[in-house]
């Protein structure tokens, strides 16, 4: 859909579970993870992509674990996703890299929710650490040099970095069960907090020119595409309707 909520459009229709769609940099491929043709829903999670027709869907990443979380290089290279262990246990999951052609599967260190910084040379991510559920890190885009930013007893999912690559945009879930959007500056410093609802929020990502940031919300009472200004401001509901509907990304 358009960022004010109009020219909604279903892309792909399956009988199995398709979650977490990311559209690729030059538009043509929508990423995803789901079970494949032949396996019951819910059964398997593998990384796939169809085209943005809703053709010539291919399976990239598969195996006996579970395979979530798709995410384009800026180039549209090479897509980031984490693989947990089977049954799912996010504690032990690691970051891999595959190519578009499904070549070259490479693993990068342990972690979740992987994202891109828009040069390519690195990405940020969520793991367990001394003390904390999960903290987030640094990484280089072979796996070297990794880093940690923060280091707090909440869980921290990393959801995108600015346009700039100067601040970073993440979830913070509370130990009561709540969540919030938060941002931080690229080296863990001047952490800010978006969002106070009594709802869990979520962060999704930022526009392309970086002035709005796309989260999900639960204020209407399920989850909602929420959007608002970058710094805060006008935080407004684009979905307006009685489904599940949760954000994922922005181009």
């Amino acid at each position: 859909m358009r960022p004010d909520g109009s020219n909604r459009h279903r892309i792909f229709r399956t009988s199995q579970n398709a979650k977490r769609p990311t559209l690729s940099p030059d538009g043509r491929w929508i990423a995803f993870d789901g079970a494949p043709p032949g396996k019951p829903a819910l059964s398997d999670f593998d990384i796939q992509v169809v085209r943005v027709d809703g053709g010539a869907r291919r399976t990239l990443a598969e195996s006996r674990a579970t395979e979530i979380d798709a995410q384009w290089s800026p180039n549209g290279a090479r897509l980031s996703f984490s693989r947990e262990p089977s049954p799912a246990d996010w504690h032990r999951s690691w970051i891999w890299t595959v190519r578009l052609d499904g070549s070259a599967v490479r693993r990068l260190g342990r972690g979740q929710f992987a994202r891109w910084s828009p040069d390519g040379r690195r990405l940020v991510l969520d793991a367990p650490a001394k003390g904390s559920e999960g903290d987030l890190a640094l990484v280089n885009a072979d796996g070297t040099g990794r880093r940690r930013l923060a280091a707090t007893p909440e869980l921290e999912q990393a959801a995108g970095w600015s346009p700039d690559g100067t601040r970073i945009l993440f979830t913070r879930y509370d130990l009561a069960g709540g969540s919030d959007v938060y941002v931080m500056d690229v080296d863990g410093t001047h952490v800010r907090r978006l969002t106070r609802s009594a709802a869990r929020d979520e962060a999704a990502g930022w526009s392309p020119d970086g002035s709005k940031i796309l989260f999900t919300s639960e204020r209407t009472g399920h989850p909602q595409v929420f959007v608002m200004n970058a710094d805060s401001s006008r935080q407004r509901n684009i979905s307006r309707n009685r489904f599940d509907d949760e954000a994922t990304s922005w181009r």
